[in-house]
């Protein structure tokens, strides 16, 4: 049984954001639709070195180091060895403070009633792999790129919109 086929989705996006293509690299790390999607580009004389996306890993992105693409529409193309093949895949991207992503918190204990759930609004928080799946997880520092601000106390679940420092390109050298 496969990681995705555990969970309905990791991440989901709530309101308006467009699905765009970007380029994947072959033999790129496998990721499923739900998954964050970050690019990682060094920048030399307006060049980026990087031209493909790739899945995010646990407790990004920060502002200023880490560019947050979007949350992947569809699961990558692979072959028949189960390798990921160079090709575009939809990513939903969200627009910078107004589209929510929704994600399980990390501790449901600790977003399971309302006044609890209530507590979390205006945090800062970043994405957590330590599971199958990725929930949200307190920043941990102002530097995380996403706030929360909705809930679902039922499900233990956070809507959380991307400040736009961290849908941008990091820092200039």
């Amino acid at each position: 049984m496969t990681r995705k086929k555990m969970a309905k989705f990791d991440m989901k996006v709530i309101g308006h954001a467009p699905n765009l293509p970007f380029r994947v690299a072959a033999s790129a790390t496998r990721a499923y639709c739900g998954e964050p999607m970050i690019v990682a580009p060094t920048y030399t004389s307006g060049v980026s070195d990087v031209n493909t996306i790739v899945v995010g890993t646990d407790t990004l992105p920060a502002l200023g180091t880490d560019q947050f693409v979007g949350i992947l529409a569809r699961d990558m193309l692979v072959d028949s060895a189960g390798t990921v093949t160079a090709h575009r895949s939809l990513v939903t991207v969200p627009r910078a403070n107004e589209t929510r992503i929704r994600a399980k918190v990390l501790t449901a204990s600790t977003a399971d009633t309302e006044t609890e759930a209530i507590g979390l609004l205006f945090d800062i928080y970043m994405w957590d792999l330590t599971g199958s799946t990725y929930t949200w997880q307190p920043g941990g520092a102002d530097t995380k790129g996403f706030t929360a601000r909705w809930y679902n106390y039922v499900t233990s679940r956070l809507d959380c919109v991307a400040d736009a420092r961290v849908l941008t390109r990091v820092v200039i050298s």
